[in-house]
């Protein structure tokens, strides 16, 4: 697939909206919202091979729904071991909900809540089941928005294989890897993408923002960064609320710098 930065970022916001949606929606409505998300992933070709990369879920669904369903909350689904397990398992466990309109909260949510209330059953399914694959993908989408840098206008050519990204622009092939150095120039990219998209927020946390900025900055440039500074810094940026830009802006800027904490 074809795609350049601002694109991608069209998709984190699009992703992060039908995301909160399913989160929060009513027990009523749930089937319905959760058709709406495997809609939209299947029509995202940059999520949907990420996922479908992954394998087939070799869970047998009529069995598992079936039991789990008629256990009044003695069971759960197991997820799988690797984090590939878990994102086809859970991809296919959603879409089952979809395909065959099931109904979680009569069911097969009882197990993830101790609560007799049917929206807290399905928050505790949320919770254990879908946010599990929502993080995947987020980590997946920020990952790709760092290798593809900050300009908006280079097509970038993507493709999954094996559970590696490819990355090519220019006629020039770059391959994802799991380490991200300290590039400071790239660190300085990440920062300035996370100030553009700072409008809006309180003085306080304006000013919350700079202080943060200005220590990771300081920090990764150092020869020994200091964990405890940078973990402090970290958590300070994961309080600050903002857009669903400033969110994607914070999350690639804490991927970056995850390998020094």
């Amino acid at each position: 697939m074809k795609l350049n930065r601002l694109e991608l970022k069209k998709i984190i916001y699009d992703f992060n909206s039908i995301s909160n949606r399913l989160l929060q929606a009513d027990y009523d409505d749930y089937t319905n919202v959760v058709k709406k998300f495997i809609s939209f992933i299947k029509s995202t070709p940059i999520i949907y091979e990420y996922i479908t990369a992954c394998g087939t879920c070799e869970l047998d669904l009529d069995i598992e729904f079936n039991e789990i369903g008629s256990s009044y909350g003695r069971l759960i689904f197991e997820l799988g071991d690797t984090d590939e397990e878990e994102i086809r398992n859970i991809f296919a466990i959603l879409n089952y909900i979809a395909e065959r309109n099931k109904q979680v909260h009569l069911g097969v949510a009882w197990g993830y809540s101790s609560s007799t209330k049917y929206q807290d059953k399905i928050k505790g399914f949320n919770d254990r089941v879908v946010m599990v694959l929502i993080n995947h993908i987020e980590r997946y989408l920020t990952k790709i928005g760092i290798d593809m840098g900050i300009d908006e206008k280079i097509t970038y050519s993507i493709s999954v294989q094996n559970g590696q990204v490819n990355i090519a622009s220019d006629n020039a092939s770059i391959t994802a890897t799991n380490t991200i150095g300290a590039d400071i120039k790239l660190l300085k990219e990440l920062i300035q993408d996370v100030q553009k998209n700072a409008d809006g927020l309180s003085p306080d946390d304006a000013e919350i923002l700079k202080s943060n900025l200005e220590v990771v900055e300081e920090e990764v440039k150092s020869e020994k960064p200091r964990k405890g500074f940078l973990k402090t810094a970290v958590s300070g940026l994961k309080m600050l609320k903002g857009t669903a830009e400033f969110a994607a802006a914070i999350t690639a800027l804490i991927e970056f710098i995850q390998p020094l904490l």
